[in-house]
C-alpha cells in the first residue's frame, strides 16, 4: 500500500510542478518572446529601410539569435530536469505563490530552499556563464546590428526556445 500512496503523491507533485511551469514561467513568456522578436527584427528592418543592411549585420543578428535559442533551450531542458527529479521543489513554489495570492499563511512544512540534485553548484556556473557571454556577444555585436537588434534578439531566441521546448505542456 505504501508504493501506490507515494507513486500517487508523486504523480500529483509532478502536476503540481508542471501546472507551477505552465501558470507562472510559460505564460509570461510568450508575449515577451513576441516583443523581443518583433523589437529586435524591427531594429534589422530599419537598417535595410535605411539601406545600412550588410552581410555583417545578418550574420550578426543570426548569432545572436540562435545564441539566445541555445540558451533558452538549455534552461528549458533544466527545468524539464527538475520536474522529473525533483518535482516536488516546483511543487512547493507553486503552493507558496498560490498561498501568497489567498493572502494566506504558509505552514511551516514548507520550506524554501532550493532543488536538492547533484550539479546543483554547475547549474549556477552555467547561469553566470550564460549571462556574461550574452553581454559579451551583445557589447561585441552592437556596431555590427545596432542597440536595439543587439539587446532584443538573444531574449527572442531565448523565450522562443523555452517556448517551443516547452509546447508540450499547452497540448496536455
Amino acid at each position: 500500500m505504501p508504493k501506490i500512496v507515494t507513486a500517487k503523491r508523486r504523480e500529483e507533485e509532478m502536476e503540481r510542478a508542471r501546472l507551477y511551469l505552465k501558470s507562472r514561467l510559460m505564460l509570461p513568456t510568450i508575449p515577451l518572446g513576441m516583443v523581443a522578436l518583433l523589437a529586435g527584427y524591427g531594429g534589422i528592418v530599419m537598417m535595410w529601410v535605411q539601406d545600412d543592411l550588410s552581410p555583417g549585420a545578418v550574420y550578426g543578428s543570426t548569432v545572436l539569435l540562435l545564441f539566445g535559442a541555445l540558451w533558452g533551450w538549455g534552461h528549458a531542458r533544466y527545468e524539464r530536469y527538475l520536474v522529473t527529479i525533483c518535482p516536488e521543489y516546483l511543487a512547493r513554489k507553486l503552493k507558496l505563490l498560490d498561498a501568497a495570492k489567498e493572502y494566506k499563511r504558509v505552514g511551516k512544512s514548507v520550506s524554501v530552499s532550493g532543488p536538492v540534485h547533484q550539479g546543483r553548484r554547475f547549474v549556477w556556473a552555467a547561469y553566470a556563464v550564460g549571462v556574461c557571454s550574452q553581454f559579451a556577444m551583445t557589447a561585441y555585436f552592437v556596431d555590427q546590428v545596432g542597440a536595439y537588434p543587439a539587446f532584443f534578439l538573444p531574449w527572442a531566441g531565448y523565450f522562443n526556445a523555452k517556448i517551443i521546448f516547452w509546447r508540450n505542456l499547452f497540448s496536455s
